[in-house]
């Protein structure tokens, strides 16, 4: 037969109560603070592949427009030899001249739209590193 007797009781209320005490001071918040984590990482990674996706995006643009470029500089050209004159061996120079110009400038706007977006991918990734760094040693570094 088992005696219950009153340090079996106190035992028991001292440990639930010191059960109860741990897990409100250091359960909850670690759980708290892992998802958290959690839900930042994964925050910063939609919005890295929301960025890559847009760069993606704007070099199919470019693509397309260059494609488009040629196709147009093609067909002028067609047309121009078509007629054989001299004035349309002008047009056709100031046609192709226009057309590079104009690729140039898609260029450079890709290019720089390019840069921002990785720049801002760069700048974003340091940042979180950091950040998890600290969280994980729980200190500022």
């Amino acid at each position: 037969m088992i005696n219950i007797n009153n340090s079996l009781i106190i035992q028991a209320i001292l440990f639930i109560t010191l059960m109860l005490i741990l897990n409100k001071t250091f359960f909850q918040p670690f759980l708290r603070f892992l998802e958290q984590r959690r839900t930042k990482i994964q925050a910063d990674e939609e919005e890295a592949n929301r960025l890559h996706e847009e760069a993606e995006r704007r070099r199919l643009q470019f693509e397309d427009g260059l494609n488009k470029g040629r196709l147009q500089a093609l067909e002028e050209r067609g047309r121009i030899r078509d007629a054989g004159s001299q004035q349309g061996k002008l047009i056709l120079e100031r046609v192709q001249k226009e057309v590079e110009e104009e690729i140039a400038k898609v260029k450079a706007q890709i290019e720089r739209d390019s840069r921002q977006v990785l720049a801002e991918l760069e700048r974003r990734r340091g940042d979180m590193a950091k950040e998890i760094a600290e969280k994980v040693l729980g200190r500022s570094l």
